[in-house]
């Protein structure tokens, strides 16, 4: 894609499922990717299988709950490869609990991750590029920032407030040629989804039949949708969220038993 080759990325939550599908995406394209997770051995391996593939990635262990850590992060990047041109934030992760009895510890520890580390992951890489005057950030968001479910309050808020980060970023630094904006993923093959299904705590029967498509997003669907939105191709679109969920965003009820297709 236009405006890609030979720029330099960071993924964080890059060493697995989403993130890893979108290090491969940007990789594909001559982007020098900086693997950003805090499971080092696993974003190792994931750059070595890169790498062995003529790839340019590097690992790069953080714990994204710390300021101090992501700026260090931009650091490294910009002492490795000279510069940051494209920021993906893609690390998250979800605590299940009752709203009613959902402890400050997992609140807090949800919030770090989800939002404040995206919101200053932004900050210190826009600072790079606002001063050369170009950039392109993508935040990761979710489909629940829209449609909500019980026992994930918390998480559902913090997708809602990264739809709502890109809008106010991509407001502010597009005027200086940095546009943000996020992806807001449906149900996907991930790990976290298949263990899910493996546990019971979702159920396929329940899941596909609010989904037009009527089955999972695979994580190259979100990688080719960031992708796009990193390069030069989609220079026009700013402060937005784009839903890759197969339709599921926009269903109401289940419509199984409402197929007029074939009568």
């Amino acid at each position: 894609m236009r405006g890609l080759k030979d720029s330099v990325a960071i993924v964080t939550g890059g060493a697995r499922g989403i993130g890893k599908a979108i290090v491969n995406r940007l990789a594909s394209e001559g982007v020098k990717v900086v693997i950003a997770d805090i499971l080092d051995d696993i974003a190792k391996e994931t750059s070595a299988e890169f790498n062995g593939a003529g790839y340019t990635t590097v690992p790069y262990k953080v714990n994204l709950r710390e300021v101090s850590e992501i700026n260090k992060l931009v650091d490294f990047t910009v002492e490795t490869y000279g510069t940051v041109d494209i920021l993906v934030n893609c690390a998250g992760i979800q605590i299940r609990n009752a709203s009613a009895t959902f402890s400050e510890a997992d609140w807090d520890a949800i919030n770090d991750v989800n939002l404040k580390a995206q919101f200053f992951a932004c900050q210190a890489a826009g600072k790079i590029m606002l001063e050369k005057g170009k950039g392109s950030i993508v935040c990761i968001s979710s489909g629940t920032a829209m449609r909500y479910t019980s026992r994930r309050s918390p998480y559902n808020i913090t997708k809602a407030a990264v739809n709502a980060l890109a809008g106010a970023l991509g407001n502010e630094w597009a005027r200086y040629g940095v546009r943000v904006n996020a992806v807001a993923p449906g149900w996907s093959a991930t790990d976290m989804v298949k263990d899910g299904l493996r546990m019971g705590v979702i159920e396929e029967k329940e899941i596909l039949p609010m989904v037009p498509v009527n089955r999972f997003m695979e994580p190259s669907e979100m990688a080719d949708t960031v992708c796009y939105l990193a390069s030069d191709e989609s220079s026009g679109i700013v402060g937005q969220t784009i839903y890759v969920d197969g339709g599921g965003s926009l269903r109401c009820i289940p419509e199984k038993n409402d197929l007029a297709y074939d009568e």
